[in-house]
């Protein structure tokens, strides 16, 4: 996320490349995957990676939250407050999924 946010592009992708060659079953490399595509602001096939985090783990609070954020992005507000719900259900403190629900 850090590297989302601060558009290192290609430190991303060799991130993600990285995880997915070190373990295709952990919910942190999909979050990178998905990374890497909402940063191409390419929204639909970040979500499906997103989506195959909380697949992964359905317990992953933040797969959850990203999840959210991208469907935000494409104006699917009511799918991204479910997302945002879900994740605080999950983890009451993950706090990135609280600030957006303040603001609808």
């Amino acid at each position: 996320t850090c590297l989302w946010y601060t558009q290192r592009e290609v430190e991303l992708s060799a991130l993600a490349h990285e995880m997915l060659e070190a373990n295709k079953n952990s919910p942190e490399t999909w979050c990178a995957v998905g990374n890497c595509f909402s940063l191409q602001k390419e929204h639909e096939t970040a979500i499906k990676f997103f989506e195959r985090s909380v697949l992964v783990d359905p317990e992953f609070a933040y797969g959850y939250t990203l999840l959210g954020h991208e469907y935000s992005f494409i104006d699917e507000l009511d799918d991204a407050m479910n997302c945002y719900r879900h994740a605080v259900r999950i983890d009451p403190r993950h706090y990135n999924a609280w600030y957006p629900r303040t603001l609808r």
